[in-house]
């Protein structure tokens, strides 16, 4: 990949996003723990995972075009103050309804995370450099899902399952004292502003846009109910201890890394990219769904097609947000908030779902990872007949 400008404005951007990826998994190893401590079956810990997502994706909804409106640092501040809240209610739950809660509080703050990581990119590029940022942000952005189950399973051994949030409360304070001191405004001069959710109407009237939105949900849909199931799976059925989980919950990360990285080579066409992410998908849910037929389940029918699946959508991620965002540069904020918003309030939808099935076997999890990627085949297969996008 070649240099690109701005660079430390996309660091401090991945830092952002970072603390919303670590509130999602860092409890993940701890979450039989919490089960035991609340006293409740460990299937109800995937509603805390689903009750973040969901209020971390509807949340975009606002943060966006607010953030066309006032800008995007006093929206930034905003949402980090929110997350805080959560964070300390989160700390100090006395039941596990109190502690959906809390999650549900901590990503409707970090939901403004979620829209940045869409919007500035999109404020500062253009053309085959929005495409290069948006993986370079992908990439870095996947950093913290490999360092927060590690940090959660040493913090649960150490100190308990209450240290996870601890820690969190304590990384969102400097962060948000970081973005106060050092954050430019990069909200571009607008023209006539809409009435604030008037401007979701040109969006959702694009196919084209549309159907890059659809993709994406699958994407994260399929990657979140992994993770919501993983844990269950592995500790409540496999018996493994909170850190093999931590260790084998990262192990698929590195492929959306690559994934990621992939999808910014300037020598491969968009088209043939975006095939290589839908047949990973497609094949990774097949894989996933296969050996539950046959009553079958280890680590490695878990994590090979995860694997799979993580490469698949670590491809998707940069690719499709491009080009939905490319033609709204007027509407950056807007459309972030959409795709941000979307995507997460579906993949939680799809993780509550997946709490209520039967979670004795991977047939579940595989059932719902078949259907996330066939999704995204139907969306993407009219889109492909479409010219290629024009580098710039």
């Amino acid at each position: 990949m070649k240099k690109i400008e701005n660079g430390h404005l996309l660091l401090m951007l991945i830092v952002l996003v970072a603390v919303g990826q670590m509130a999602q998994t860092i409890y993940v190893p701890a979450m039989a723990d919490i089960a035991a401590s609340f006293n409740v079956r460990d299937g109800v810990m995937q509603r805390v995972m689903a009750a973040y997502l969901m209020t971390y994706g509807g949340s975009q909804l606002i943060y966006g075009p607010l953030s066309d409106s006032v800008g995007r640092k006093p929206v930034i501040l905003a949402g980090m103050a929110i997350f805080m809240l959560g964070a300390l209610g989160a700390l100090l739950a006395p039941s596990v309804d109190w502690l959906i809660a809390a999650s549900a509080l901590q990503g409707l703050g970090t939901g403004v995370a979620g829209v940045m990581a869409r919007t500035m990119p999109r404020d500062l590029y253009a053309g085959s450099a929005l495409r290069q940022a948006n993986s370079l942000l992908n990439m870095g952005i996947l950093v913290s899902p490999l360092a927060a189950p590690m940090i959660g399973a040493t913090l649960t051994h150490l100190f308990g399952w209450h240290a996870c949030f601890a820690f969190l409360l304590l990384l969102c304070l400097l962060v948000t004292g970081a973005m106060a001191r050092w954050l430019p405004e990069t909200r571009p001069p607008t023209g006539e502003m809409r009435p604030l959710f008037s401007r979701y109407r040109p969006l959702l009237s694009d196919r084209i846009f549309v159907r890059y939105l659809v993709m994406l949900i699958g994407a994260l849909a399929g990657i979140a109910v992994y993770e919501a199931s993983c844990g269950i799976l592995m500790g409540g059925v496999l018996g493994l201890d909170a850190m093999t989980i931590s260790i084998l919950f990262i192990l698929p990360i590195p492929a959306a890394f690559f994934g990621a990285w992939f999808a910014g080579r300037d020598e491969k066409s968009f088209h043939t990219l975006m095939w290589y992410a839908v047949n990973s998908c497609l094949l990774a849910g097949v894989l996933m769904w296969l050996p539950a037929w046959f009553g079958i389940m280890n680590i490695w029918t878990l994590l090979v097609p995860a694997s799979l699946f993580f490469f698949g959508a670590g491809m998707m991620f940069p690719l499709a947000t491009s080009g939905a965002m490319e033609p709204y540069a007027w509407l950056a904020g807007t459309a972030g908030a959409l795709i941000g918003g979307l995507q997460n309030l579906g993949s939680g939808l799809v993780a509550w779902l997946s709490a209520m099935l039967p979670q004795n076997s991977q047939f579940s999890l595989g059932m719902l990872m078949c259907a996330t990627a066939v999704l995204m085949l139907l969306c993407w297969w009219p889109l492909s007949k479409d010219p290629e996008p024009q580098a710039v």
